[in-house]
């Protein structure tokens, strides 16, 4: 059985390589695999997951989830204690279409008094528990940083 999961896990990865080249040619494509490559989930080759606070950024991750994961895509909101919960879900309903947002509070919101930074609309974290999904975006991740490696150097 693990061989089994190992072969379909490689051969996804090996999908990923061979449709970068077509996918890339979307410029919100490699943006989105940039992003992930920053903001991304990274620790778990079963799951893909961004977490920020900027609507654009999560707008663009979500189409791209979306469009990929043969899974359920979820999406979590992290949120101080001082925050309006109806206010938060009704805003990410709106930005994002999904069925149901999850509420989450900061495990540190109480202790976070006088503090001048805040996330107006918490940060949310979109995720797809998709193991393939996850093969494939590292077969993009792996192209997209071969092209950089391969580029000649700016200023040098």
């Amino acid at each position: 059985m693990c061989a089994n999961y190992r072969q379909r896990r490689e051969e996804a990865y090996a999908a990923g390589r061979q449709e970068f080249p077509e996918l890339a040619a979307d410029p919100t494509f490699r943006d989105f695999v940039c992003l992930y490559i920053a903001e991304g989930y990274k620790r778990n080759r079963n799951t893909v997951s961004v977490c920020n606070s900027d609507v654009a950024v999560i707008r663009l991750v979500a189409r791209w989830i979306r469009r990929f994961s043969k899974n359920k895509v979820t999406y979590h909101v992290q949120y101080h204690a001082d925050q309006n919960l109806d206010a938060l879900r009704a805003f990410w309903a709106h930005e994002l279409d999904p069925g149901e947002v999850q509420l989450q509070r900061k495990s540190n919101s109480n202790r976070l008094s006088g503090r001048n930074w805040r996330s107006e609309h918490g940060v949310l974290a979109i995720r797809a528990c998709d193991t393939l999904f996850r093969a494939r975006l590292q077969g993009w991740i792996d192209c997209l940083q071969e092209q950089w490696l391969d580029s000649p150097r700016i200023g040098a």
